[in-house]
């Protein structure tokens, strides 16, 4: 991704994933490297194609470095029982340039068992 003054600004990715628990979705997410990377907004839709909303109160300040990537977690626990939701990840660098990632999708369930 190419900021407006020609800086280069790479947020890579490793992984992005929702992950369905009782009555919650933990998403997670990681990343190899970030470069002026400012922090993580995350969107949930209930629909693939729908409306995504903002679902993190501030942004979710960016931990990894160009030479060193971070894992996240995020846990979403306004979620309707056995109706999947999607989610999109944003990441903003320093000049205020976005990249969306995903969608990803999950179902939260009643019980998952005892490790939940």
């Amino acid at each position: 991704v190419r900021s407006g003054g020609g800086i280069t600004t790479v947020i890579e990715l490793s992984f992005f994933t929702a992950i369905p628990k009782a009555g919650k979705i933990i998403i997670q997410w990681s990343t190899e490297s970030e470069i002026d990377n400012a922090g993580f907004n995350l969107y949930r839709s209930e629909s693939k194609n729908g409306e995504y909303i903002k679902i993190n109160d501030s942004l979710i300040p960016a931990q990894g470095s160009s030479t060193q990537g971070e894992a996240y977690e995020f846990v979403d626990k306004d979620v309707k029982l056995w109706k999947k939701a999607y989610y999109k990840l944003e990441d903003i660098d320093l000049n205020g340039q976005s990249t969306m990632h995903g969608p990803v999708s999950a179902t939260p369930r009643l019980i998952f068992g005892f490790r939940d």
